[in-house]
């Protein structure tokens, strides 16, 4: 009788913490989301017709400051290291 006792503590507990995570995740998506300042803006792109398009969208990629690229992403690593 233990035995089983045992294994349904452990789907208690699954079950428990499954709750608890999609409460959280509710919860979370109820209040607005990710803090002020990591919200993702958004831009309209506009969809390559031509090789020239191709051209200008390459320069733009290679003129990119991967700089900026890494503050953000350390920004973002340090706000979900603070969550």
């Amino acid at each position: 009788m233990k035995r089983n006792q045992k294994g349904l503590n452990s789907i208690l507990a699954a079950i428990i913490v499954a709750v608890i995570v999609v409460a959280a995740v509710f919860l979370l998506t109820q209040k607005g989301g990710l803090p002020a300042g990591t919200q993702q803006t958004s831009q309209n792109i506009p969809a390559i017709q031509d090789a020239n398009g191709l051209n200008s969208v390459a320069s733009e990629l290679d003129n990119t400051d991967l700089n900026a690229v890494d503050k953000e992403l350390n920004q973002l690593d340090s706000n979900a290291s603070a969550f």
